[in-house]
């Protein structure tokens, strides 16, 4: 039988699971259920276009490591940082012109020292990141608040994190699960 909320399962990925959130504070949970097991050297990327809540999910991630700081888009900064019971990086391509730019970020040092990665517009540099990630597809759905998240799941680390936002599902902590 078809697993309800569209994973296709197998050992340590890639997996797939896709969910629809109905508002803001949906997409948020989803995320802080995935930084409530975010781990050292975890890597998230996140694509969708403008407004398609890849920074609201961060901010939900950022609550999962238990920090207070605001979330803001790091579009012209190009990465934030949020220390909480680990270093969560937060970073944003959209501006960069190619993938020869973001050495310069200092990405894999921020793995390095233990931190995790959440990365808006990877494609801009896809190459550069860990084959072993969760990827998330973010698009809108039918309803102005809807977001469609198809998320997929490479390595053993990124199914963990995968397992989280289908439990969050599963469990109601949100109520827009594909069922």
């Amino acid at each position: 039988m078809p697993d309800p909320l569209g994973a296709a399962e197998s050992e340590f990925g890639p997996e797939v699971l896709a969910i629809t959130t109905r508002s803001e504070a949906e997409t948020m949970a989803i995320g802080k259920a995935v930084g409530e097991v975010l781990a050292a050297g975890d890597v998230v990327l996140l694509r969708g276009e403008l407004g398609a809540g890849k920074t609201r999910f961060v901010e939900g991630m950022t609550r999962g490591i238990e920090t207070d700081a605001e979330t803001r888009s790091p579009t012209f900064v190009l990465v934030n940082e949020y220390a909480g019971r680990l270093m969560l990086a937060h970073c944003d391509l959209y501006r960069l012109s190619g993938p020869e730019e973001i050495g310069e970020l200092g990405l894999d040092d921020y793995l390095d020292r233990g931190a995790a990665l959440a990365v808006e517009w990877p494609e801009r540099a896809r190459d550069q990141f860990p084959e072993q990630a969760l990827e998330i597809d973010m698009g809108f759905g039918e309803a102005p608040n809807d977001r469609l998240l198809k998320a997929t799941a490479t390595g053993e680390a990124a199914c963990h994190l995968l397992a989280a936002m289908r439990a969050a599902a599963e469990t109601g902590r949100y109520a827009g699960s594909d069922r």
